[in-house]
Formats: structure tokens, sequence, C-alpha cells
């Protein structure tokens, strides 16, 4: 038996044979004995709720409705994919320990133990939750824990400096399904969660999935028959321009029509990717590498420890825009790429609104105009384009070039500011900043921008 903790913080990554073949939207390498996803081997998944979630310990504020963020939670999951969750109460308070084998109950706790506070000293101390899941070599989950950091404040009502209670769930329940960090910083699954208070706004938007997300869990469970629609997949392999593969890049596919990201996937040791789950119609698929605002270099023990950050093999270089697709129903598009060995100068690594900068994507709403902060390398006016240096690959969202400014952050990074107007009729969903040198080079911000449904967006703006 094998077990793995996963954080909100960090990307679990780990080395696999070239041999493998690819598998959509996830690093699911479980460890190099085990080359099959992680996933339970049951559609009906059962999980046990400690007591401790009907007594709350101090740190979260009272009167906050966490049982039912948590079954708000799970029923999210459950209707995005073909899976279901059965609950049962249990007067556990603990998860199991770290090593081989767990104790048999799937528990999420939010109880302010000492083995529940074990995983969130030092480096950790700052994770909202995490989650331990125990599989067999074959990649079958057998046990999978949910715990709250206890040193840490939690909410439902949106109160300043607190972690969302329902944001948090939705993130670690992925991770119990088998769900590895997305690169698109606008997923549910990003490796990063705000508290709430980040743009002056409730951090509501991880309550609600992402097609990414969607995407991802469907990849291995599958569509519930009742919404089942036949879908295609895109596939191929991308390598430097040595001919050598390219090992954890990001590569997504966002919707011609909309613009909105459809689904990611990052390269496997031998530089495939697979996206599945696709709707019929046309895509444009492009490959960044993952050193912006979601690392690949962050590399975490498999056994169930953290063990500290290790450097990845994989090498920043610049975004390659691959090609437009038509994707058909049960059929898979091949489309591989090569990348340029141009250096990489224009690298966009924190977006925000409101004077503020984070690792995290911009809520918005129809009908609004929003001035927008993107800094990073490479980010200042004379080094863009003098037309379409900054856009938004969507016909719903506009920026509106004679708004671009140079702003003063200090602390060694360039920052510019510009101003991007959202349709009325703008569709819920993911968008991607899409960024350009004089020279010609391109850079992206994948879902820096999210269209968030009715009721997940309070924004003052």
């Amino acid at each position: 038996m094998l077990s793995r903790l996963c954080t909100v913080l960090v990307l679990v990554t780990a080395m696999i044979s070239s041999a493998v073949p690819a598998r959509a939207y996830t690093l699911q390498f479980t460890d190099s004995s085990s080359k099959a996803q992680i996933k339970w081997p049951s559609h009906t998944i059962n999980v046990a709720f400690s007591s401790s979630l009907a007594a709350p310990p101090a740190n979260f504020k009272a009167g906050s409705d966490v049982v039912g963020a948590l079954r708000r939670a799970l029923a999210n999951w459950s209707e995005a994919a073909d899976i279901e969750f059965t609950e049962s109460w249990s007067k556990e308070q603990s998860i199991s320990a770290g090593g081989g084998s767990g104790d048999g109950i799937s528990l999420i706790t939010i109880a302010g133990t000492q083995d529940n506070a074990a995983p969130f000293i030092g480096a950790s101390s700052e994770m909202s939750g995490r989650t331990r899941v125990f599989f067999t070599r074959s990649g079958s989950i057998t046990e999978a824990d949910i715990v709250l950091n206890p040193y840490q404040q939690f909410s439902t009502d949106g109160t300043t400096g607190t972690y969302d209670l329902e944001a948090t769930f939705m993130h670690e329940i992925g991770h119990l399904l088998g769900l590895e960090h997305s690169s698109a910083v606008s997923a549910t699954m990003q490796p990063r969660q705000g508290k709430n208070g980040i743009y002056s706004l409730p951090a509501f938007t991880p309550r609600s999935l992402s097609e990414d997300d969607r995407a991802g869990v469907r990849s291995i469970y599958g569509m519930r028959p009742e919404s089942a629609k036949a879908r295609g997949a895109v596939t191929g392999a991308v390598s430097y321009h040595t001919g050598v593969p390219a090992f954890g890049a990001s590569v997504w596919a966002e919707e011609v029509s909309t613009g909105k990201v459809a689904a990611t996937s990052i390269t496997l040791t031998n530089g495939t990717y697979l996206i599945e789950n696709l709707l019929p119609g046309k895509y444009r698929l492009k490959v960044e590498s993952l050193d912006g605002l979601v690392l690949a270099a962050e590399i975490a023990s498999q056994r169930g420890v953290y063990a500290g950050l290790a450097t990845s093999t994989q090498m920043a270089f610049r975004t390659a825009e691959i090609g437009q697709v038509s994707v058909r129903a049960d059929r898979t598009v091949k489309l591989d790429a090569q990348l340029s060995d141009q250096p990489l100068q224009l690298n966009p690594t924190l977006i925000g609104f409101n004077g503020q900068l984070s690792t995290l994507s911009v809520p918005l709403a129809p009908s609004r105009v929003y001035t927008i902060y993107v800094g990073g390398d490479g980010l200042s006016l004379k080094n863009l384009a003098a037309e379409g240096g900054v856009s938004v690959t969507s016909p719903y969202l506009t920026v509106n070039p004679s708004s671009l400014a140079q702003q003063q952050f200090g602390a060694g990074i360039s920052v510019i500011s510009f101003d991007v107007a959202v349709s009325e009729n703008a569709p819920a969903g993911d968008y991607s900043l899409r960024l350009q040198s004089a020279s010609g080079e391109v850079a992206y911000i994948v879902g820096g921008l999210t269209v968030d449904a009715a009721g997940n967006v309070t924004n003052p703006w």
C-alpha cells in the first residue's frame, strides 16, 4: 500500500518511464512502481464525516455552515462526473498516520489534534488543507483523508482574512478523487488558494468547478449517463528544437467561438499530452512552460511526507501557439509541437485588479469595465507591440489599447495596467490574457480572467 499527501500549494509530480501513454489533465504518476491513474475502483465513494464537523473548533467563525459547505462541495463534484458519495458519521478525529497503510476510513476532519496539525508545520503552515491518499500499486485508491489546517481561520460568509470553507473542501475533494493540480489559474484545482479579501472580494470563485476541473474528473470517471454527450480528444507530443521531449509543459485548448479555456494537460516525460472531453467544435491549442503563475519545479514526496522542493528537468521556453483543430465526436486528433530555441523574455507571473497583484484569477461580471494589472518580466510599454500588445482571446472581453499604462510597484517587478470591458452576454467561464512583444514573442496568463456564474462574485467596482 502506498500513500500520498496532497496540498493546495504544492504541485506534486514524479518521474516515470517514457513508455507510459499520455493521460488527460494531470501528472498522475503515483510513483515509479505504479504507472496507472490513481482512482477509486468504484463509482460509489464512501466518506466519513468526523464529529468535529458538527462542533467546529475556535478557528472556524461562529455560525459557519461547515457541514452544509462540505455537502455542497461533494454534490458539485458528483454532478460533474459519474460518481456518487455516501456519507456516514464517525467519532474519529484524526487522519491516518503516514506510511504504507491507513485505517480503512476515508475521514474528513477539522479537529485540532496533534496528528492533524503535523502536516502543517513550517513551510506548510499557510496551507488551508491537505489530503492523504492511500492506493495500491495498480493505482486503486483504498482510502483518502482530508484535514483542514488548525492554525488557519475559516468562514462561509466571506470574512476578510479567512479561507472560504466551501472552496477549501472543493479543492481537497478533487485530490480525494485522484486529481492533481491544474495549470489554469482559474481552476478550482490550481495549486494556490487565496483568502477572502484578495481584490477586496470574497474568495468564492473556487466554489464552482471550471471547465478544466470538469474535464479532469471526467477523464478519470466519465460523465454521468443522464448528461453524457459524445466528445472528442486531442493528443500529441511536444519537444524542444533539439528533439528532446518537453516534460512538464502546459498545453491548453480554448474554444475558437468564445475564447473560453476548455481543458489543460501537462506533458509527460516523453513529451506527450492528452486533452479529453472536448465537445465537437474548433479549438486553438497552445503550450507554455510552467515557470509563471503555476510552478512545475515543486516536487513533494510520494509517500505521504512533505519533503521540500526539488528541481524539475522542465525548462523555461517561449509560449507556442500550436494551431487550430476541429474536434469530432468519438475521435482523437493528433497535433504535435516543436518549441522555439529563442530565449524567453516575456513572462507574466502576476495578475490582479483594484491595485493588487496575486497568482489568482480575477473574477469579473458582465457589463462592467475593469482595470487589470499584470506583473512579470519584460512588461514595459516600450517592449510591447504597438498593436495587439495586450488582448483577450475572446470576442466577449475587449482591451482598450489607449488605457495601457506603466505602474510602479517596486520590488524589481515591471507592471502594466489596462482596461477590460466585459460584454453583457459574456458566457460564464475562464478566459486568457495574451501579451505580445514588439519582436513578436507571445505569452499568456491561462484562465487569468473568470466571468463568474451568477451569485459567485460580489463586485463593488
